[in-house]
């Protein structure tokens, strides 16, 4: 699993990528010829300090390996995924990991209607 950086990939994401929503995550994910690539995001506006974003996006790095590895390697399309922290709150470990895990059956479901 590699970190999705570039301006044009990111950008080529959010113009023709869907989504899979459950609050206050966002998944957009879009398929790709490459390996797959994941980034973390978290919003400026709603995050001030770079201590509070930076906590977040290692919250969500840890939450993105435990859940989405496994899916990862079944995965014949790879995919491109950027996970959106939409809250406002910092949020505490058990919340996201059960919010990740319901976000990942949902993607699962997408993808499999897709199919």
């Amino acid at each position: 699993m590699e970190r999705l950086k570039g301006k044009k990939q990111i950008e080529k994401l959010f113009v023709s990528g869907r989504s899979v929503g459950v609050f206050p995550l966002r998944l957009v994910f879009l398929k790709t010829e490459e390996t797959n690539k994941v980034g973390v995001s978290v919003s400026k506006k709603n995050f001030k300090s770079a201590v509070n974003r930076n906590k977040i996006k290692r919250l969500l790095r840890i939450a993105v390996e435990n859940h989405f590895l496994d899916l990862f390697n079944k995965l014949e399309p790879k995919y491109c995924m950027m996970v959106l922290y939409v809250g406002k709150e910092i949020p505490k470990a058990e919340e996201l990991d059960t919010q990740f895990k319901l976000m990942v059956s949902r993607f699962n479901k997408k993808v499999l209607d897709e199919v």
